[in-house]
Formats: C-alpha cells, sequence, structure tokens
C-alpha cells in the first residue's frame, strides 16, 4: 500500500517539469494584445515587493497529527525492510496531495495568462512604449498592437502581460479551501467552535492575499476575483 501511494510520483513530476518550463523558461511567451498608451487603469507605478512570509502548513499538520492521534491508530507498515509508521506516511500523503494541487492550479493559471495576455496596471511603467517605432508622436489616439516596450527588464515586461487571472489569488484559494477541508475531516465533533473559526481564519487570509495585489498595483480587481 506504501508504495501503491509512490505510483502517482510521475503524476506530480510531470506537473513539476511543466510548471518549470512555463514559469522560469521564454519558451512560452504570453499572447500581445494591444492597449491604449494613455489608458490610466495601466498607469500606475510598479512598487517593488515587499518580503512575504508564508507559514507551511506542515507545522499546523503535525499538531492536528497529534490530536488525532490520540483518538484513532495506523498500523505502521514495513516495506523493502524499512519501517514507514502511519504519522510520516500521512505527512507524505497530506504534503504530496497539497503540493500536487498547487502545481495543478498554478499550471491552469498559467496556461489562462499566456493565453489573454492580460496587461498588468503598471504595464505602462515597465513597457516604456516608444512611439517613435510606429511614426507616433501623442497616445491621443494610439492602440498599439506591436511590441514597442523600450524597457530594459524583460522579465517585468513578460510578466507585466500576465495579469488575468491572478496567480497569486489562485494558490491563496486553493490553499484555504484544501485546509479547510482537511480541519473539516480531521478535527472531531467535540470542537464546534475551533472548527469553523480556523476555516475563517484561512478564508480571510486567502482574501487579504488577494486584496495585496490590488493595493501593491499588481493586479486589477477583476483578476484577483476571478482568480
Amino acid at each position: 500500500m506504501f508504495w501503491y501511494q509512490y505510483r502517482n510520483l510521475p503524476i506530480l513530476a510531470s506537473s513539476v517539469v511543466s510548471l518549470y518550463f512555463l514559469e522560469l523558461t521564454d519558451i512560452f511567451q504570453p499572447v500581445h494584445s494591444g492597449y491604449s498608451c494613455n489608458d490610466r487603469s495601466l498607469s500606475l507605478p510598479y512598487i517593488l515587493p515587499r518580503q512575504e512570509i508564508l507559514i507551511g502548513e506542515a507545522i499546523l499538520y503535525c499538531y492536528l497529527s497529534r490530536r488525532s492521534s490520540a483518538t484513532q491508530t495506523e498500523a505502521n507498515i514495513n516495506a523493502a525492510g524499512c519501517n514507514f509508521n502511519s504519522y510520516i506516511r500521512r505527512a507524505v500523503r497530506f504534503i504530496g496531495v497539497h503540493v500536487f494541487g498547487l502545481c495543478v492550479t498554478a499550471l491552469i493559471t498559467d496556461i489562462l495568462q499566456l493565453s489573454t495576455g492580460q496587461h498588468t496596471p503598471y504595464w505602462l511603467d515597465v513597457c516604456k512604449p516608444n512611439l517613435t517605432h510606429i511614426n507616433i508622436s501623442t497616445c491621443d489616439e494610439a492602440f498599439i498592437l506591436e511590441d514597442i516596450c523600450s524597457g530594459q527588464d524583460t522579465g517585468l515586461i513578460n510578466a507585466g502581460r500576465k495579469s488575468f487571472p491572478s496567480q497569486h489569488a489562485t494558490l491563496a484559494a486553493f490553499a484555504a479551501v484544501y485546509i479547510s477541508m482537511y480541519f473539516n475531516t480531521v478535527l472531531t465533533d467535540s470542537a464546534k467552535l475551533l472548527k469553523p473559526l480556523l476555516v475563517f481564519s484561512f478564508v480571510m487570509l486567502a482574501i487579504l492575499a488577494g486584496l495585496t495585489r490590488i493595493i501593491q498595483f499588481r493586479n486589477h480587481p477583476v483578476d484577483v476575483y476571478c482568480g
């Protein structure tokens, strides 16, 4: 049974590899959609991101697994001469499913972002379109379809074309739903107030993660809402 669970590793590995090519390479480029250089919704400044501290769900899992172990026990598993106790097996299963879900969510979001090519609110600040390349002197009536960005940071320019949907919002929403479902399964009926409190807390954290994307001008409100 222990090794049967690891038959899913190729699926997880393929998801991680696909995510690597989408996120960390230039093989797949976002669609170059048109924009107006006097669009106020694309003229917000690019603010350097603050350091974000992510608290791993493994700490919460360790706490909850200790609570659940007091009420239920699982037999240890011996495979190939190695003894795997139930705690390690549950931890690997919990983290593996969570990582796989995050990878799939990120993959779907990346595909949507590459397909839509929606510009971020700071697009004009990082793109710096050079109108002389298309023989236009003013932005009054110009709708730009060509790639005339004069910005030096190509990474920011590519990221500026991937606003819809917000990846941070999708990952935060998935984490909140996954952990909430886990709490609902692990916690006993005696914790009637603790269960909804934890679920509400993680939902609020996911909402706050989406709001920070709007406040820092990383995404439009509709991008966060759809994410």
